[in-house]
């Protein structure tokens, strides 16, 4: 159950960021490119960890190191 759980958040989570970088990229409406240019960089710094360290990646590295429950 849990990886059905992780594989829809991962195919969500992969949705919001080619779509957005697609509107940031190619929309000619300038509002929504820097609207969808936050979302990008929101999107980022959730996988990243860029505001405090942490992060989704470092996350699942971290479960991935602990083995199978």
């Amino acid at each position: 159950m849990l990886s059905w759980i992780v594989t829809w958040c991962t195919v969500l989570f992969t949705a919001l960021l080619g779509s957005s970088g697609y509107v940031a990229v190619f929309v000619r409406d300038a509002a929504q490119r820097a609207d969808a240019y936050r979302v990008l960089k929101l999107l980022t710094g959730i996988i990243a960890g860029a505001g405090g360290g942490g992060g989704l990646l470092q996350l699942v590295v971290k479960l991935h190191g602990l083995g199978p429950w």
